[in-house]
Formats: C-alpha cells, structure tokens, sequence
C-alpha cells in the first residue's frame, strides 16, 4: 500500500506539471519537412519502479503531444527500460530501421537510463546514419553513482564503473552525422555533456530543481518541453559546445550544480 501510496503521489504531481506544459507551450509552426516522408520523433522512456501505463503517459504524454502539435508523428518505445542497454538499443533499431526508410526525419528524444541505449544504437548498430537528432533529458552519459547499487543486467549498465558505460564512452562518443543535444534542468546531478561533436547544451531551471525529484518529472514540464522543440527544428536554446575527444572523466560530469549534494 505504501508503494501504490507513494506513486500516487508521483502521479498527482506529474500530472499537475503535465497540465501546464499544453497551456504554456508556445503554439509554434509545423515543422517543414521535405516531401515525400513523414517527420518521426521516437520517445524512449527513462527506467520505471512500476512501468505502470498511466504514469508513463503522465510523464511522457504532454510532451508527446506538444511534438504532435508541431507535426511528428511521435512513438513511445515503453519497451525501452533502462535496465539492460544493449537489449533497449536492440528495441530502437527495430522500431527506427523501417521508419528511417520512407522518414524525411528521425528523432530519439531520450529520458534519463533511456538515453543510453539510444546512444549504444546511434554508435554501435548503425543509428547515427538513419537518425537526425537526439535529445538528451537528463541522461547521465558517463554513468551516475546510484547506478552502481544496481544488479547486474538490472540497472548496474548505469554505473560510472560499468563495462557498458567504458565501451560507450571510448573515443568519440557521439558519431556523426545525427546532431546531439542535452535539454535538462540545470539542477540534474549529471550534466549530459558528450565530446567528440558540437553539442547543443540547453539547462534550465524547473520545479523541484536540485533535489533530484526534477529528474523524475522534468519530462512533463513546459520549460523542458518548449527547448526540446525547439532543438528538434535544428535550433540550439542553449550553448554549442565541442569537447576534444576524451577530454574530461565521469568525476567532471557529476554534480555540477551547487545545489545538489556532494
């Protein structure tokens, strides 16, 4: 009971943020595609203490819909778990190989541990030559700390220490030519960055910043989903950057805000 308790509260909240994000998302003109293929923005889902659906369209949903405003067809891969990231990016290269063929653009717009077998396609099965843009919320890139109390095959591909965040970071991290952006709440206690490419770096302040709670509901918020938009029209909310080729460590990528714990 005290579980169903605490994800209702979850839900109320989630809900409550999602509902603001389509009042004050700024209307915005459709996209302009060239002709001939449909514009696909692909959602992958961070890792859930219960996959309920409700919940996952209360975090996801007001975002989904806001892409659909402007003209994707938007596609939620509630199979992508965070838990095991080369079986997630084995999940996305089923779902983008066929719309890749008959697209005039793909999107990965990725939440949290979701991110990283978005990643794990766009470098090692092929991804970056089908997909256009990836959006990073809050995906921690070069692992998290509480990633490693996980088991393995359960959440410890997370870990800054973990074979899978080694591989995925070795050499350059992000292969051309997708463009990759972090869009995230500038409270999130890993930052996103990536080296290797000129990365679009957009944080902003959101409910609850700081306190770790921001990552779970960041999602939801208007001020998450209007630069996510944003980016996915080849704009940058924020700031390029280009780090050399393992130019920084996990330690550089952690608690970059004064806000959070050290």
């Amino acid at each position: 009971m005290r579980t169903a308790h605490c994800v209702a509260l979850i839900a109320g909240l989630i809900i409550a943020l999602a509902a603001s994000v389509s009042g004050a998302t700024s209307a915005g003109a459709a996209p302009n595609g060239t002709p001939g293929g449909e514009r696909v923005v692909f959602v992958l889902p961070g890792q859930q203490l219960l996959p309920e659906p409700a919940l996952l369209d209360a975090t996801y949903g007001p975002l989904e819909d806001a892409l659909r405003r402007d003209g994707y067809r938007v596609e939620r891969l509630d199979d992508v778990q965070g838990f095991d990231v080369a079986a997630d990016a084995e999940v996305i290269a089923r779902a983008v190989r066929p719309a890749a063929r008959s697209a005039s653009f793909v999107g990965l717009v990725s939440h949290s541990a979701g991110g990283l077998g978005g990643r794990y396609f766009l470098k090692f099965l092929g991804g970056a030559d089908l997909v256009d843009e990836y959006v990073a919320i809050g995906v921690p890139q070069y692992g998290s700390p509480s990633g490693c109390s996980q088991p393995v095959g359960k959440g410890y591909d997370t870990c800054t220490d973990s074979p899978l965040i080694k591989r995925l970071n070795e050499g350059p991290d992000a292969p051309g030519p997708t463009r990759y952006s972090v869009v995230q709440s500038d409270g999130e206690w890993v930052d996103g960055r990536l080296d290797g490419t000129a990365q679009c770096r957009t944080y902003v302040p959101v409910p609850l910043s700081g306190t770790g709670f921001d990552h779970t509901v960041e999602p939801a918020t208007p001020q998450i989903a209007d630069p996510v938009r944003a980016t996915l029209r080849g704009q940058c909310p924020g700031q390029v950057v280009t780090d050399p080729v393992d130019g920084f460590t996990w330690k550089q990528t952690v608690y970059p805000d004064l806000k959070a714990p050290k």
